[in-house]
């Protein structure tokens, strides 16, 4: 190891100022859009003079687990969402710039389960995988003792809130998109449009045999853009 940099006390200290701020906008679904019943939810940022940083965007989703009758499940019932359950509620989710197509998902459930089974360390599943609904099945069983990805869901949704049923996740475009990996600069004058297509809750839910049919009931939907506002110098 090269330890020699530590004893340059001399060295002149970099201050990188090129970015004056760095912040977070939400962007709600177009107005009219119903967020529970099959058909696409759409999320629009219109073409502005503004640079936005798509790589480290999320969408935030917020709802609740609750039976057909609308209501909360009990704390011994043996039902929660599925590992990555917020993608199963889509059947296709997609990205556009100015009305170009970047990049469409079909069956966003399957396809970003895939890509997480082999990007996801055993130590992000228990850190920050829950943050989005992201604790692998440890069996087919919806049994708190065999199967500690649901055992971890199950606590989380059902058990932990109130009232039972309520979650918030926070989803990072990295899940979904390739793009937004492979792209990390900002974009410029753009408008931005993310479709969602919601199906039926089924694929979404895991229950026990002899547990109450659910639905997943969503309140919020919002795309938390970065907003980059750089000095005057690299503007």
């Amino acid at each position: 190891m090269n330890d020699e940099h530590i004893l340059q006390i001399k060295e002149t200290f970099d201050s990188d100022e090129s970015i004056r701020r760095y912040e977070y906008i939400a962007y709600q679904p177009i107005t009219g859009t119903s967020l529970n019943t099959t058909g696409e939810i759409r999320i629009v940022i219109e073409s502005q003079d503004e640079f936005f940083h798509p790589s480290q965007a999320y969408f935030l989703m917020e709802g609740q687990l609750l039976k057909d009758d609308d209501t909360a499940y009990g704390n011994e019932d043996k039902v929660s969402l599925v590992n990555n359950g917020m993608m199963y509620l889509f059947s296709n989710i997609r990205y556009e710039l100015s009305g170009h197509e970047i990049e469409s998902v079909n069956y966003p459930g399957q396809a970003t389960t895939i890509k997480g089974l082999l990007k996801y360390s055993e130590d992000y599943i228990t850190s920050q995988g829950m943050n989005h609904c992201w604790t692998k099945a440890s069996s087919d069983k919806a049994d708190q003792a065999l199967n500690a990805g649901f055992k971890a869901r199950q606590n989380y949704i059902i058990k932990g809130p109130t009232p039972n049923g309520s979650f918030s996740f926070i989803i990072p475009l990295k899940h979904i998109f390739g793009f937004t990996e492979d792209y990390d600069k900002i974009t410029y004058g753009l408008r931005h449009v993310l479709t969602l297509v919601r199906q039926s809750d089924d694929d979404s839910i895991f229950r026990g045999v002899g547990i109450a049919k659910g639905k997943v009931k969503l309140s919020k939907i919002a795309l938390h853009m970065p907003r980059v506002l750089p000095n005057d110098q690299e503007k």
